[in-house]
């Protein structure tokens, strides 16, 4: 419950208390302060201040971040005692009784949540000398208000959902299009790997050691005539279309492979799944004789 401190007399003064001591005790214009924030409040502003700094907050220095669940129960009583307030200031067709009760409790911050409680609670606020038909009516208002900020609430909720899902819809759409993108591009280099591969033999040829240029030689050219025996049985190579794309590279990360190959596999057979091209690519990487993998790159032997 928030305390105050009047600053007249210096007596200490639960929320529920201020009132009568400005009536009874003090009764010159004066202020009291939030003894846990050290807010000061003239005549009836007190009243608004429902909610303080926590003991942890305020002793817990700068570097304080509260929990996840931490004052679980707090945040869910001041929400109901926000209802209150908003009532009072919002609603047009309150009666002088609702509005006199509503008044009444918004000095309290202890106002329960349940129906039962609620009652018991407001008879003992007035020593049963309240209307209770009027009761169940601030109740009802009160509930009421509080379902629909609830349903406000959800609403938000599930619009920053669809949001977020519409933002992944887009993003699954873009990377679709890459991928596209990179098939199309693969099959170019495909149909002109054989000037490349001119290209590739005399750059090797000026930078490589003889023994090197040896052996890449004779990878191309089991290539070539893998080229003529497979592409006779099968439509797709995964052997010689591994082979080409490390030999049009030199040298090339594992991923990257991965990614070319499949994306060309997938061009060529556009019913297969991406997860059962990547899977056939990694049977198929195994089998595949003439290349090195190191430290995930790949290179011709």
């Amino acid at each position: 419950m928030v305390v105050f401190t009047c600053n007249n007399c210096g007596d200490s003064l639960q929320k529920p208390k201020v009132a009568k001591h400005y009536q009874f005790q003090c009764r010159n214009p004066v202020f009291v302060t939030c003894v846990d924030c050290l807010k000061d409040f003239r005549d009836q502003e007190y009243v608004a201040h429902t909610k303080c700094v926590s003991e942890n907050e305020r002793y817990g220095g700068k570097d304080y971040v509260p929990t996840k669940n931490s004052n679980k129960g707090e945040r869910k009583q001041q929400a109901w005692l926000n209802i209150v307030q908003n009532v009072l200031n919002n609603s047009k067709h309150l009666t002088v009784s609702e509005r006199n009760i509503l008044s009444s409790i918004s000095k309290y911050d202890n106002i329960p949540r349940k129906k039962p409680k609620f009652m018991n609670f407001i008879r003992s606020m007035t020593s049963n000398r309240a209307n209770m038909s009027v009761v169940e009516s601030v109740w009802d208002i009160m509930e009421n208000a509080f379902k629909e900020a609830t349903a406000d609430v959800n609403d938000d909720i599930q619009k920053l959902e669809k949001q977020n899902v519409i933002v992944e819809e887009n993003q699954n759409n873009s990377n679709i299009f890459k991928e596209n993108d990179n098939a199309e591009d693969l099959t170019e280099k495909k149909n002109s790997k054989k000037s490349k591969k001119r290209l590739l033999e005399t750059d090797e040829n000026e930078n490589n050691h003889q023994s090197d240029k040896r052996s890449k030689n004779n990878v191309i050219n089991t290539v070539t005539e893998n080229n003529i025996t497979e592409d006779s049985v099968s439509k797709f190579s995964w052997k010689n279309v591994i082979l080409d794309t490390v030999a049009i590279k030199g040298k090339i990360s594992l991923k990257k492979l991965r990614k070319k190959v499949v994306a060309q596999y997938l061009a060529d057979f556009p019913d297969a799944t991406l997860e059962k091209a990547t899977s056939k690519f990694e049977k198929k990487l195994i089998k595949v004789s003439g290349i090195l993998i190191d430290d995930d790159k790949v290179k011709l032997l």
